[in-house]
């Protein structure tokens, strides 16, 4: 998820947050503990990166961040003293031929598709967190689902939930790893106008007008893949697009420069989807593109880490985004 707070809805979920009364072992959210290392070793990202990763940030890991009061875990301390990350299992894969055929296999599902016939203001969307218990040193993987809706007024409701927390390697089942709990971890109501976006209106199905909506997301005039992925992602999250607008978007990455296919896999929620690899981005995070091989849809993207740096090793998983 990304940017949809104005300040004062941002600050409302801060005060809430309450960290004063939090206990320790409360869950710190991941996506919060890699901003802050990455803000320390690289100082401010690119105007056009921040979007998409300060505003997950800003109100996915509002309560957990807080709740921490200034103390930030960036990874598990072996009673050898050498620090070490907890992270998902990288995805394997299988062959799945060229970028061109998948992209190909997918535009020809797309065309036979059941998407919404209009993008609607709605996104069921699940991310993983950290769970970190500081005095027994100890940590887990924590699902996030989150149910956002919003209006045409900017008013909206995001109710996110916990799921089931494991150890890497160790998943609750070994085809879907992200299982939802019961145990709501924020639910805010938003009033109207409180709802951050560029894009208020629908999005049309054509490629200028889809081309359009990335910009006004923060893409620039020529991007390269990874500055196009950082797009695909906020729209992603703020809109459940139509099949017409997801073709275009696969036809937009299977120009790109750099773009190939890593294979079959099974993503996250126990889903088969084709993988696609994108160029390290500008905070050196390499990013791989999930597409349902059921629908043609793009359901999520994952990030890695480009190249080790003491704590997390290189190709390390250090965040996902999934759509329902």
């Amino acid at each position: 998820m990304v940017t949809v707070l104005d300040d004062d809805a941002l600050t409302r979920l801060l005060i809430d947050a309450n960290p004063a009364r939090t206990p320790r072992d409360t869950v710190l959210d991941a996506s919060a503990i890699r901003m802050r290392e990455r803000i320390i070793r690289t100082g401010p990202r690119p105007q056009h990166r921040e979007p998409r990763r300060t505003a997950r940030v800003a109100w996915a890991s509002a309560l957990t961040a807080t709740a921490a009061a200034g103390v930030v875990v960036f990874g598990l301390v072996t009673p050898a003293g050498q620090a070490v990350a907890v992270t998902p299992e990288p995805l394997t894969f299988t062959v799945a031929g060229s970028t061109q055929q998948v992209v190909e296999r997918a535009t020809a599902l797309l065309a036979d598709g059941s998407g919404p016939a209009d993008p609607q203001r709605s996104v069921e969307s699940a991310i993983w967190a950290l769970a970190v218990d500081v005095d027994a040193q100890q940590m887990a993987v924590v699902p996030q689902f989150s149910s956002l809706t919003w209006h045409e007024d900017l008013s909206g409701r995001l109710v996110t939930v916990a799921g089931e927390s494991y150890w890497p390697g160790d998943a609750p089942d070994e085809s879907a790893e992200a299982v939802p709990g019961d145990e709501v971890l924020f639910d805010l109501e938003m009033a109207p106008g409180e709802f951050g976006t560029p894009v208020v209106e629908p999005p049309g199905d054509s490629a200028a007008d889809v081309l359009a909506m990335l910009t006004a997301y923060g893409m620039p005039a020529d991007p390269d893949a990874s500055q196009l992925v950082d797009s695909v992602v906020t729209a992603l999250d703020q809109w459940t697009l139509t099949d017409a607008q997801h073709a275009v978007l696969l036809e937009m990455l299977d120009a790109e420069d750099g773009v190939s296919v890593l294979g079959e896999s099974t993503d996250r929620l126990g889903r088969p989807v084709y993988a696609l690899s994108v160029p390290a981005s500008a905070d050196g995070t390499d990013e791989t593109v999930l597409i349902s091989t059921e629908s043609g849809r793009i359901v999520g993207v994952e990030s890695e880490q480009g190249s080790a740096d003491g704590i997390i090793p290189e190709g390390a998983v250090v965040m996902y985004d999934l759509w329902f």
